[in-house]
């Protein structure tokens, strides 16, 4: 394994694209927990996710729930140079499957009236700001969120590993990353077109803060982590006294090489990819925002993912505001995966059948991590529907 200061050199020079609690040494933990189901299960996941684990996935850990059965397992490592066994409680940076918390957020505060998602970035951003953006004065909330501003995306930018590794102990938010996002050619007119852009969460981010009058992480937790039940969910960064992140890795193809990318990823708190937590966590709150009428009402749920907002993509379904919307073999799947260097995760919700899939896995090597990732949650979908 090699230092942060090699990382950083590493870094500096190599590209990827982004794409989409303790940690503790119990070892005499049983790794799995299953409740038997009244129907037969084909296939065994322990030894599916046994199977996962490799030199290039340390550790796995996937919830596969309905209303009569449970899988909850983990497979592999947390940390290679400790070699600890990795627990079904860790928890680590979900990435972009933060997304949806965000976009339910902005739908909650204009339920409320406190802010409306049509209305044009002026509204709340300063003049400074809207200037650096093409098209910034004509840009809706809703645009931001669900991916057809036409704004550039910051992880784009070349000097966005330099500003990632940069004083990895020095807390980086929103703002600080904002400044990858202006002053770029838009891909597109407001509304003309659908591209994933991280700038949008970005800017969504500030003007959360400012209707809020604080930063959104306090609303996310007194609106979603509480009442939820959401125990082993943060918000990156800002809580991170709450809990502690496993061990994330990348390997470099071209020099062959491998990095635990924790240090860095621990101090950024950005609403592209907002919160730590863990898979029961994460599988928890999307089945509750689909199906769980006690938790947001019919208006905020129809704002968020309803049909007449939902926006085409590549997929075969439509994108709400940081949520995605699929058919599956003659069920509605509500999904969103998270993909940052060092980890990557998937979290489903399969309504119809009450199905909850959602997986872990501590690496973020491309394509060898998102392959296993990919093929691990295909599997289970065959096996359940």
């Amino acid at each position: 394994m090699h230092s942060f200061s090699r990382l950083k050199t590493t870094l500096l020079c190599t590209s990827i694209a982004l794409v989409l609690t303790a940690c503790s040494d119990d070892s005499n933990k049983d790794h799995s927990q299953e409740i038997k189901s009244k129907s037969v299960t084909r296939i065994d996941y322990q030894d599916l996710i046994n199977e996962v684990v490799s030199e290039d996935t340390p550790g796995v850990i996937l919830l596969v729930e309905t209303a009569d059965k449970k899988f909850l397992g983990s497979a592999g490592v947390e940390n290679q140079e400790s070699q600890n066994s990795m627990q079904v409680y860790h928890t680590m940076p979900t990435g972009s499957s933060g997304k949806p918390m965000i976009g339910l957020l902005a739908a909650m505060l204009a339920d409320e009236n406190v802010l409306d998602l049509d209305d044009t970035l002026d509204t709340w951003l300063s003049d400074a700001i809207i200037k650096q953006i093409p098209n910034g004065s004509e840009i809706t909330l809703r645009q931001l969120l669900n991916h057809t501003s036409g704004i550039f995306n910051y992880v784009d930018n070349e000097d966005y590993f330099s500003l990632l590794l940069t004083e990895p102990s020095k807390l980086k938010t929103d703002i600080n990353f904002l400044s990858l996002g202006l002053n770029q050619a838009a891909d597109f007119k407001p509304g003309q077109g659908n591209k994933y852009s991280n700038t949008g969460y970005l800017l969504t981010g500030l003007i959360l803060d400012k209707v809020l009058g604080t930063h959104h992480s306090v609303a996310l937790r007194e609106r979603i982590f509480a009442p939820l039940g959401m125990n082993a969910t943060y918000y990156r960064g800002i809580e991170k006294e709450l809990g502690s992140i496993i061990s994330g890795y990348h390997t470099f193809e071209d020099i062959n090489e491998t990095f635990d990318t924790k240090e860095y990823q621990q101090n950024i708190a950005v609403a592209s990819a907002p919160v730590v937590s863990s898979v029961e966590d994460m599988a928890l709150f999307m089945k509750s925002v689909v199906a769980d009428n006690s938790f947001i009402n019919e208006s905020i749920r129809n704002d968020f993912f309803g049909a007449e907002h939902l926006v085409a993509n590549n997929h075969n379904g439509g994108y709400g505001l940081g949520i995605i919307v699929e058919p599956i073999e003659g069920s509605t799947a509500y999904y969103h995966g998270g993909l940052v260097h060092g980890y990557h995760t998937q979290n489903v919700y399969v309504k119809e059948k009450g199905l909850s899939i959602t997986a872990f896995i501590n690496c973020s090597t491309q394509p060898n991590c998102e392959n296993t990732m990919d093929n691990l949650i295909e599997v289970v979908k065959n096996n359940e529907l």
